[in-house]
């Protein structure tokens, strides 16, 4: 026997691991099927597309949280992570903001159009940013 130990990985690594292969194999999945829907003869498959996508997108949602709430910040994806949540709070946020300019009084739309502006414009140094970050990671 050697002296070497392996340590065990902690439950939140588990966790992390274990939600990363969900959101991997329902890509993979997804894949597949979208691949058959372009044969001929296969378009029932679209309801199959369609449910997989909204698993694929909830996979990588749970595999997000996870590694925010329990990874560490040492490691790359978990920027990554971070800067998504960041760029689709500040998405929701910016579709919010427009769709409530619609009823202010015209002055104050005028303020958060130019507020919106200004966070469409953060949001795409954002995307730009978290493109970097991906590209180096990859």
């Amino acid at each position: 026997m050697s002296d070497m130990t392996l340590e065990r990985p902690s439950i939140a690594e588990s966790l992390i691991s274990a939600r990363l292969l969900m959101m991997q194999s329902k890509r993979l999945l997804l894949a597949g099927v979208e691949r058959r829907v372009g044969m001929p003869g296969r378009e029932h498959l679209n309801s199959d597309v369609d449910r997989l996508r909204a698993e694929t997108e909830n996979a990588q949602e749970n595999y997000c949280s996870s590694l925010l709430r329990w990874g560490s910040p040492e490691r790359p994806e978990y920027w990554s992570a971070a800067y998504g949540r960041l760029v689709n709070t500040a998405d929701r946020l910016s579709g919010k903001l427009r769709r409530a300019a619609v009823d202010l009084p015209p002055a104050e739309r005028y303020s958060v159009a130019a507020e919106v502006e200004m966070l469409e414009t953060l949001l795409e140094n954002w995307r730009e940013s978290l493109r970097g970050a991906i590209s180096s990671v990859a």
